[in-house]
């Protein structure tokens, strides 16, 4: 394929034999842009005159933006027509050489006599006298070329920014793809990619309102990094106020690039893009040129799509902190869960939670203060990161504000930000089951720590309670009993997502199992292994003896691989609940397409509870209504706490309809009335129909005959 300076020179050349003038293109400074094109052969000398001429003028006509007609020497013309290329500076065609009709022999006398160039005689001899039509028609068609040319240059660069499109694509694929590929790596690649940038930044939301430069390319200058400004402050805090892309041009005198000149950084032109995650602002994109005062539209559109693809990287770039997060969460969860499990050394324990301490938090500096055993006199103190200094003095202040005197459950009930020799530490006591054992204390930066930060510390305490409690008693039941209920607190705070998953998955476990009429030792059981399912087999095993709950979570992960085998009568009864249960609350599509007859029994329950809800979210009538409908003591309604629909059930069952007559009577499904049983049951306290219908009858409430 041809390149665009090849397809230019053939429309250059193919004008030059139809008009039989030279023609070229040179830029502002009157260099050749194109090679010169002649009719007939010239001399060297003369060629080498004509582009020395040619620097000559054309500085001092590049202010005009008309046609001009120029003497390149007295008398003999040319024309002079300045045109701009799509997205380049302007050129300027320049085509000759012509005279004005009649005056061929004034013009060769007059050059015989001043012009030393003997080269320069034939251009004249071989010039053409024009008449004025024939000067305008000739350069209506120079300026026809000039638009030919300038849509071939459109053209062409149009096809070369869409090749330049695609490779960038290729490039950004290439680079998501890339796992170690994250946000600094993306602005590097950026700047180093991108001519028109001379640097590049992204400020993030640090506090209310303010924000910081985390990130900044400017070839090896770094010194913004760190730098804070607010909301409509200067054109960074404006762009985030206005919460959309934006240029700015030409800003060299503007007073708001003083928080660059700060740096000694000298900007022209700038972009600003604020980035948004889950529809809240997360930070700012920036970047800008030390040179270029104005941005062509290819560039602006350009920097729109380095900043989509910027917000795509940091939202990939946040998952894959968050899933970290989640990992080193649920790794110190198990690491504490083993320790626990596999020692009673309290002081030991407590030394490992200040090092999690301080690597959850972030925190430099951690200590605990504590007895051993609540009856003891002996405090004991222990501490991480701390000089000599400040652990001899701050020890001393613990133990003169919380030891002096007996403390009988928590001297406070939430942390508490204290400030000691010019260090904020947030502090919460430990206790278990009442008892107060001691204060855990870790260093802050800021006298208002965010709450996540008390949530960690509050989990910790409980934990080193939970360590102390059993150090001192050693009994293997209650170490079970605290184990389980500590798991449940530790969940709450590393992940109460799963934690909800759990609750939910448990409920539905409970009602399934009764419209199964599965007995309550069956259904606790079940309650008991979905709250461990999640945990490291060794752990259930050295902590949770209990055989039988260890083979239902055994057998629930085997189905979580083999879906498939939920027909085998091998597998327990519960491990299937507790699949079928916790699954549908994970993901319910991988359940509905089960064919086994215990998933389509579940099935069919769902489809009955959600019946059921519907129902109780329809307004019911009111007692007096009720009444109405079958002779109803006062306030009897209320007393049972029975649904519109549970009374209609109920006033069918005292009429002797059995469970798929009352279906066919309410126009719902068997699964539905026997679910409306169950709670009737439970509301009523009673444990089948004929101890129901006897309670009823006893409470003065008789059906209304058909």
């Amino acid at each position: 394929m041809r390149s665009r300076m090849e397809s230019i020179q053939e429309i250059q050349n193919a004008y030059s034999l139809v008009t039989d003038l030279f023609i070229g293109i040179v830029d502002e400074k009157g260099d050749a842009f194109t090679p010169f094109s002649f009719p007939q052969t010239v001399e060297i000398g003369a060629l080498t005159y004509i582009q020395d001429r040619l620097k000559e003028i054309i500085p001092n006509s590049c202010h005009f933006e008309d046609s001009l007609i120029y003497d390149f020497i007295p008398g003999l013309k040319m024309y002079i027509i300045p045109f701009r290329l799509p997205f380049q500076r302007t050129f300027f065609l320049v085509s000759g050489f012509f005279l004005e009709e009649g005056t061929k022999h004034e013009v060769l006398n007059f050059s015989g006599k001043t012009v030393q160039d003997t080269s320069l005689f034939p251009l004249v001899l071989q010039a053409k006298e024009y008449s004025e039509a024939a000067k305008q028609k000739m350069l209506r068609q120079l300026e026809n070329a000039c638009k030919l040319i300038g849509q071939l240059w459109a053209a062409e660069h149009e096809r070369m920014q869409y090749q330049k499109k695609m490779r960038e694509m290729k490039e950004t694929v290439h680079f998501l793809s890339d796992p170690h590929a994250d946000v600094d790596s993306f602005l590097t690649h950026v700047q180093k990619r991108t001519d028109a940038l001379d640097f590049i930044g992204f400020a993030v939301k640090s506090e209310a309102n303010v924000f910081t430069v985390k990130y900044f390319h400017s070839g090896t200058d770094r010194s913004m990094i760190g730098q804070k400004f607010m909301l409509g402050e200067g054109f960074l805090g404006q762009a985030m106020a206005a919460e959309k892309f934006q240029i700015w041009t030409d800003i060299q005198e503007d007073p708001r690039t003083h928080f660059f000149k700060r740096f000694g950084l000298l900007p022209s032109s700038l972009f600003c893009a604020p980035v948004r995650l889950h529809g809240e602002n997360k930070g700012l994109l920036f970047g800008g040129s030390f040179h270029r005062a104005h941005w062509e539209e290819f560039l602006v559109e350009e920097f729109k799509f380095l900043s989509s693809l910027f917000q795509s990287i940091y939202l990939i770039s946040s998952l894959k902190n968050q899933i970290n997060s989640q990992r080193i969460q649920w790794f110190t969860m198990n690491e504490i869960l083993r320790l626990l499990a596999n020692t009673t050394d309290g002081e030991k324990l407590l030394s490992i939670f200040l090092d999690m301490s301080m690597y959850l938090m972030e925190s430099p500096a951690a200590c605990v203060v504590f007895r051993k055993n609540r009856l003891s006199e002996q405090i004991t103190f222990l501490s991480r990161g701390m000089d000599e200094t400040l652990r001899s003095v701050y020890q001393k202040d613990l133990e003169s504000r919380f030891f002096t005197k007996p403390l009988h459950g928590a001297p406070f009930t939430k942390p508490e930000v204290y400030r000691f020799n010019d260090q904020w530490f947030l502090e919460y006591p430990i206790i278990c089951q009442e008892h107060f054992y001691g204060i855990l204390s870790v260093a802050v930066d800021q006298p208002h720590p965010p709450q996540k930060s008390k949530e960690c510390l509050i989990t910790l305490a409980n934990v080193c309670g939970i360590s102390l409690a059993m150090a001192e008693n050693g009994s293997e039941m209650n170490r079970e009993h605290e184990f389980y209920h500590f798991l449940i607190d530790l969940e709450q705070y590393f992940r109460p997502d799963i934690l909800h998953h759990k609750r939910k998955a448990k409920e539905i476990a409970r009602k399934f199992c009764r419209s199964l009429d599965l007995n309550d030792l069956f259904q606790d059981m079940i309650q008991y292994a979905i709250d461990l399912i999640n945990l490291d087999s060794a752990i259930i095993q050295k902590y949770f003896p209990n055989k039988k709950i260890q083979k239902y979570i055994e057998m629930y992960h085997y189905l979580l691989e083999n879906p498939m085998d939920m027909k085998e009568e091998k597998i327990p009864l519960e491990s299937k609940i507790i699949f079928l249960a916790f699954q549908y609350e994970i993901d319910p599509e991988s359940v509905r397409q089960l064919t086994d007859q215990l998933s389509q029994a579940f099935i069919l329950f769902l489809e009955g509870l959600e019946e059921e809800e519907k129902e109780e979210m329809t307004p019911g009538k009111t007692d007096e209504e009720k009444g109405e409908e079958g002779n109803v003591p006062h306030g009897f309604l209320q007393s049972v706490n029975l649904s519109r629909r549970e009374f209609e059930v109920l006033d069918l069952v005292l009429k002797g309809a059995s469970n798929q007559e009352i279906a066919e009577k309410l126009s719902i499904s068997y699964h539905t009335v026997k679910n409306h049983m169950t709670n009737i049951l439970q509301k009523l306290g009673v444990s089948d129909r004929a101890q129901a219908i006897a309670k009823i009858y006893q409470m003065g409430y008789f059906p209304k005959l058909d």
